[in-house]
């Protein structure tokens, strides 16, 4: 069982349906963080309506900080799972593995022990991008093994920004700081990193 079930949204809920549809293992609590107040009371499990957007990276750490569990499952909610996806990483995890994605940062679990470890996502990256870049290096650096499973799912990558040109055009301005600030904080961008110590 999945302890804890966490998306955020923002826009798109019709996305999060067939997402929540395609959930196939049993879960203890799903927690929606409506970042984009599109949610209303029908929905099943917690939803969190923050006063703003608190992107991904805050998105992910306030359901770390206030629901506890052994570890949390995070999706992004413009995926659909295939059947087996979720079985999978749940039983990557009973068998020791501290973080196990589904082919990307966009379908993961991150257990207590990781996070003690590596600590939490870097809130500087807000709202979105280069938060997952940046704690798979810090996972590397505290040898916190990642593994990634292959996984059928399908996923319309970056819905929110395609369906709506207000987020894709605020993207455009917010895209480059954090991708610049990834840069400034390990001496290179993604998958360049120099730095051991931000």
């Amino acid at each position: 069982m999945i302890p804890i079930l966490s998306v955020p949204i923002l826009s798109g809920p019709e996305h999060l349906r067939k997402m929540l549809a395609s959930v196939d293992v049993p879960v203890g609590r799903t927690i929606l963080v409506d970042n984009g107040d599109v949610l209303d009371d029908s929905w099943g499990g917690t939803v969190v309506k923050p006063r703003a957007n608190l992107g991904v990276a805050q998105s992910w750490n306030f359901v770390i900080k206030n629901f506890d569990a052994p570890w949390w499952v995070f999706s992004n909610h413009d995926l659909v799972f295939a059947p087996g996806d979720l079985k999978r990483l749940v039983d990557a995890v009973q068998a020791g593995a501290e973080v196990v994605l589904l082919g990307g940062f966009f379908a993961f679990a991150v257990s207590v022990s990781a996070i003690d470890k590596v600590g939490l996502f870097d809130e500087n990256f807000a709202p979105a991008y280069c938060e997952d870049n940046d704690w798979d290096y810090r996972c590397r650096l505290a040898r916190v093994k990642i593994h990634n499973l292959p996984a059928a799912l399908t996923h319309r990558v970056s819905s929110t920004l395609n369906d709506d040109p207000e987020y894709r055009a605020q993207n455009g301005r917010t895209f480059t700081k954090t991708r610049t600030f990834c840069g400034g904080q390990w001496g290179g961008g993604p998958d360049a990193e120099a730095d051991e110590s931000p």
